[in-house]
């Protein structure tokens, strides 16, 4: 019979000595406040449960691997753990997967590759200076072109047309049909359709002033 007392006494004090506690405190994550009330289970086959008055819980375990749950309201948290002496570990809760809002995805938008304007810029500048050189090289020949005489043989033209021009043409370029007609001595019918020819081959204008006419040469 004593020795039947001393075993269960040998096994209560094993026990007592081999049992670790595993205590802490409960928090509301995005506060870090105290959550009081939350229901925290440890689990290793076996369940414990409690309710974490004032925000803490404590259980008395052995040693071993763990899994610590923990729910308040929408808030959860589960964590495993190794316990193997007295340890303290807090608990923080989050708000449940199913009440946890989904973030939207945003669209990627491609960063596309510069555009190289400074090739624009030459183009432009390349198409700006050779417009200008041409209108140079114009200006330059245009002096040469108007300082070119034009006989009346560059006309290609008849003998008395010929003789006109070149008339008009000593006269500084402009004369009246009157004088025209008395410095060459042809009748006014014969005048007029010169001067008519003339016209339509756009070597002189005949340009009405008074009662007469006074003729250019262009």
């Amino acid at each position: 019979m004593k020795g039947a007392l001393l075993l269960v006494l040998l096994i209560l004090t094993i026990s007592t000595t081999s049992a670790v506690e595993i205590y802490g405190k409960v928090y509301r994550w995005d506060t870090l406040d105290v959550l009081s009330g939350a229901v925290v289970e440890v689990r290793d086959g076996s369940v414990q449960r409690m309710v974490a008055e004032n925000g803490e819980y404590s259980f008395n375990v052995t040693p071993g691997n763990y899994t610590i749950i923990a729910r308040s309201g929408e808030y959860y948290a589960i964590e495993n753990v190794t316990v193997s002496s007295d340890m303290r570990f807090d608990l923080i809760l989050f708000p449940s997967l199913e009440e946890v809002e989904e973030i939207p995805d945003f669209p990627v938008v491609d960063q596309q590759e510069e555009f190289p304007y400074y090739i624009v810029a030459i183009l432009v500048s390349g198409f700006v200076l050779a417009a200008l050189f041409i209108v140079k090289i114009r200006s330059e020949k245009q002096p040469e072109l108007l300082e070119q005489e034009v006989t009346p043989e560059e006309y290609d033209l008849p003998e008395d047309l010929a003789e006109v021009v070149e008339l008009i043409k000593r006269e500084g370029g402009r004369i009246t049909q009157k004088e025209l007609r008395k410095k060459l001595g042809y009748s006014e019918a014969k005048m007029s359709l010169i001067i008519a020819d003339l016209e339509r081959r756009g070597i002189v204008e005949k340009v009405k002033k008074g009662r007469g006419n006074i003729i250019f040469l262009k």
